[in-house]
């Protein structure tokens, strides 16, 4: 978590410096720094691999599901107020996030007895982290200092896993770490707090992984820091 956090100020202020450099001298043009915190809710399952599929062996298979996680993230805006459209980057990574994997197989009928399905049940741990680039369209208009905007993006994501908990005795088919390219599309809003301004967004990660769509919802928010 230490080196995570590091890494991401590191880039950030990196990023912040080229942006400040470059840009400083044109008018008009505004600096943000976005600190978020939030959650993850990926897809119903993330995979189902066969390894016998009937035949003369009993089925055998395994499924697994990302569950809910913690998320950590930092943007980068820059943009024109007036002209109403900014550009932002993300970097954020899931914390404390689990993969629960599903091993089964169905045992055949035995003289009179039914067939019947023995499942075992692994715990694995799993992250993933997001860079993003975000086109970030607010709405002309605001609603009690509320405003909305939609978002849409692209960047990457990588998958992280870690060793069962438990042995796998049964040989259950697990993941494999990797990178994929993904498109984010989603809504926000954003208004003042206190001296601050606070930005809250739900996208959706969208991705192909081990031969599934995947759909990784990201809800988030954060204290914006103007420093331009």
């Amino acid at each position: 978590m230490k080196k995570l956090l590091i890494s991401l100020a590191v880039i950030a202020s990196l990023a912040f410096s080229a942006g400040w450099h470059r840009l400083s001298a044109q008018d008009g043009l505004t600096i943000k720094v976005i600190p978020r915190i939030g959650l993850t809710s990926p897809d119903s399952y993330f995979y189902e691999e066969f390894k016998n599929f009937g035949g003369d062996q009993p089925t055998e298979w395994t499924s697994g599901a990302l569950g809910r996680s913690a998320y950590l993230g930092l943007g980068l805006e820059v943009g024109y107020e007036d002209k109403g459209i900014f550009l932002r980057g993300e970097l954020g990574h899931t914390v404390e996030g689990w993969l629960s994997v599903v091993h089964g197989i169905v045992i055949p009928r035995i003289f009179f007895e039914p067939p019947k399905i023995v499942n075992t049940y692994l715990d694995v741990p799993a992250a993933m982290t997001f860079a993003t680039v975000q086109i970030i369209l607010p709405a002309q208009f605001e609603i009690g200092g509320v405003r909305p905007y939609g978002l849409v993006g692209g960047g990457g994501k990588w998958y992280h896993f870690g060793s069962p908990t438990e042995p796998n005795s049964v040989e259950a088919i697990l993941p494999s770490e990797g990178f994929t390219a993904a498109i984010d599309l989603g809504a926000g809003i954003s208004f003042p707090l206190w001296r601050f301004v606070f930005d809250a967004q739900a996208r959706d990660a969208i991705n192909r992984y081990w031969g599934k769509t995947q759909h990784d919802l990201v809800f988030s928010g954060g204290l914006v820091w103007r420093v331009r």
